[in-house]
């Protein structure tokens, strides 16, 4: 397998502009650490969503392309831009942001994490999080 078809190369890769590690100039806009480390953890896959998960999977890892969102019936798989921009389950969090965020379905992901407004972005990442752990206990 090719790095580029990794799960977490890709993610990195299509939210850098460049392959350079170190901080990102986009993280000082976040004051609360918390906040902070959520935001910084999503460029890297540091995070729960499918595309991530499958990956993790024993013996044999779900292909990419299986790798399916269980909060919405869209039959999309669950990566990065699914869960900011897509999933269904999110809509009421979208709505409250869209005013400060750019948040359509054809937003870039990379132009949506380098916004102006990264305290603002941080708390909608946070409260989509908070949604799909209530939803996920749900199930």
């Amino acid at each position: 397998m090719a790095a580029a078809d990794s799960s977490r190369v890709r993610a990195y890769l299509g939210l850098n502009s460049s392959a350079q590690y170190g901080y990102k100039e986009y993280l000082s806009g976040v004051d609360n650490a918390q906040l902070r480390r959520s935001l910084a953890r999503f460029p890297c896959a540091n995070h729960k969503l499918q595309i991530e998960l499958g990956r993790q999977v024993k013996p044999v890892k779900v292909p990419m392309q299986q790798r399916y969102c269980k909060l919405c019936n869209l039959g999309a798989v669950e990566d990065e831009d699914h869960f900011f921009l897509v999933c269904l389950a999110y809509q009421n969090v979208q709505k409250r942001f869209r005013g400060s965020l750019p948040l359509t379905a054809i937003t870039p992901l990379a132009e949506l994490l380098s916004c102006q407004q990264q305290g603002i972005l941080a708390r909608f990442l946070v409260q989509c999080q908070t949604v799909r752990s209530e939803l996920l206990h749900q199930t």
